[in-house]
């Protein structure tokens, strides 16, 4: 199950983690009207509009993806073409500015919205820049799209069943490895646990100046008589490849299920011992979102 307890210290798990709870009152970033409707199926490569500038919340829902607030979108991220794309001529980068930490003012931040259901499937391109900064002191810092639902649980809360859960991945440790950082019922410890991605017996890394695709699915647990039955499951594949799965997950007590597409990226959190030692950046591109594994083109034909 590679399952493990996220063990930092204090200061390092309150840095990483408490900024990144998600509920829209905490956030300092600007609103939008919950306008559109949320969907199962949603697709983006960052086509559409012109490149050089920011890909703001009014572009994200043309593509359907609507959001009732935002941090960074609209000042730390550009519609770029002067690097190459996974896929055509366009895609999202992400700045991580030096010495800055936390949502407020690294990486960018919404909570996307989803039909409900109690399976999901996410997958991104993802690239890091050749010199990209794991930290200062400590390195650690979220990564890309994830998945949450209900009231989201997470920042060190304890997840009782009736406030949700989240799970998105993170960058760990001064050699990038890639992780999965998810709260759920049971989780040890004050802070959620971790998954390693794992291939042919080896640790994962994020490579730099290099396109990586990862593709996460949640499906939540089945409820009996108000009490959470352990068959909730997360699962990862890497480049299409299977890299981690974590089973008997308990996630919820009520009827909450996935609602929610988290674009969640940042350095570190409260500390300065995260911060970039350079202005960082990161690209996205090709991401699709999904209740059927069959609508994932990078798991397509693959066991």
């Amino acid at each position: 199950m590679n399952r493990r307890k996220l063990t930092l210290t204090t200061a390092m798990a309150a840095a990483l983690l408490a900024p990144a709870m998600l509920y829209p009152q905490l956030a300092s970033g600007t609103t939008a009207e919950a306008g559109g409707k949320p969907g199962t199926h949603l697709t983006n490569s960052f086509e559409q509009p012109p490149a050089g500038g920011p890909y703001t919340l009014d572009e994200w829902a043309k593509e359907g993806f609507t959001a009732p607030w935002q941090q960074g979108m609209d000042t730390r991220t550009v519609v770029d073409d002067t690097e190459p794309a996974h896929s055509g001529d366009k895609s999202l980068r992400v700045l991580y500015p030096e010495g800055k930490i936390g949502p407020e003012d690294s990486g960018a931040q919404a909570p996307f919205r989803l039909d409900k259901a109690r399976q999901y499937y996410v997958s991104q391109w993802v690239k890091f820049d050749e010199n990209f900064s794991w930290g200062t002191v400590y390195n650690a810092g979220k990564v890309g799209i994830g998945l949450a639902g209900g009231a989201s649980c997470s920042g060190g809360q304890v997840c009782d069943g009736t406030n949700g859960f989240s799970s998105r991945f993170i960058w760990r440790l001064n050699t990038g490895e890639a992780a999965l950082y998810y709260y759920h019922m049971g989780h040890e410890g004050q802070y959620g646990d971790y998954v390693t991605l794992r291939q042919n017996g080896e640790t994962v890394h994020w490579p730099k100046g290099e396109w990586v695709n990862v593709v996460q699915r949640v499906r939540v647990n089945t409820v009996t008589d108000g009490q959470a039955n352990p068959d909730g499951v997360i699962e990862i594949f890497y480049n299409g490849k299977p890299a981690a799965k974590v089973t008997g997950l308990r996630f919820v007590t009520n009827d909450d299920k996935v609602d929610r597409a988290y674009f969640s990226s940042f350095a570190g959190g409260a500390t300065w011992e995260f911060a970039p030692q350079n202005d960082s950046y990161i690209w996205y591109d090709d991401i699709t979102i999904s209740t059927n594994r069959a609508d994932i083109p990078e798991l397509k034909g693959r066991p």
